[in-house]
């Protein structure tokens, strides 16, 4: 009987220090939102947790946590958003909150369809090539993001890895939405 109960214990010792261990390791590996840049998708205060061993992975859509631009924040600040346009991809903003993208090595055009974005006017431009080693990232609150409409394209080495669980508030805690999408655009309806 002893020895069921030492053993007993040694196991509800190891498992809580194994929770601990957990805990720290999720808290060490996430980060804060600060803003309102990226609702409804990401809330001020959500505590997310970062992917950083997937820096190198980084795929279209993808939430992100990377350093702003030194013209934003003078080099110390991060930003959370959405990977828009990838190396080699041309992207279009037009004035009615609509993204054109031709990706990399294709010859069709397509618009970003986000359920975030509102149809309302916003900074128009020409056409731009994303360059090797760069992302073009915009938050998912069209009206209330600083993104690569103002400060441009974002070195990929300046990504942190991927956002893409939230841990808490706990009544919304889970996978960050993915319902951003390409649609392909007709012939001659491109600006």
């Amino acid at each position: 009987m002893r020895r069921v109960l030492a053993a007993s214990g040694i196991a509800a010792g190891v498992a809580a220090f194994v929770a601990l261990v957990l805990v720290v390791a999720a808290l060490a590996f996430s980060v804060t939102v600060e803003g309102t840049s990226m609702e409804p998708t990401l809330r001020d205060g959500d505590r997310m947790f970062l992917e950083f061993w997937t820096r190198d992975e980084i795929e279209r859509f993808d939430v992100v946590e990377a350093d702003a631009p030194s013209s934003v924040s003078g080099g110390d600040a991060r930003i959370l958003k959405r990977v828009i346009g990838m190396p080699g991809d041309r992207v279009s903003v037009s004035r009615d909150a609509r993204v054109l993208i031709r990706p990399a090595g294709e010859g069709e055009i397509y618009v970003v369809e986000n359920p975030a974005w509102s149809a309302e006017a916003g900074a128009g431009q020409e056409w731009v090539t994303v360059p090797e080693g760069a992302y073009w990232l915009l938050g998912d609150n069209w009206n209330a993001s600083t993104d690569s409409r103002s400060f441009g394209f974002v070195e990929a080495d300046a990504v942190h890895g991927r956002v893409v669980f939230r841990m808490l508030p706990l009544g919304r805690n889970g996978a960050v939405a993915q319902d951003v999408r390409l649609a392909l655009v007709e012939p001659g309806s491109a600006r």
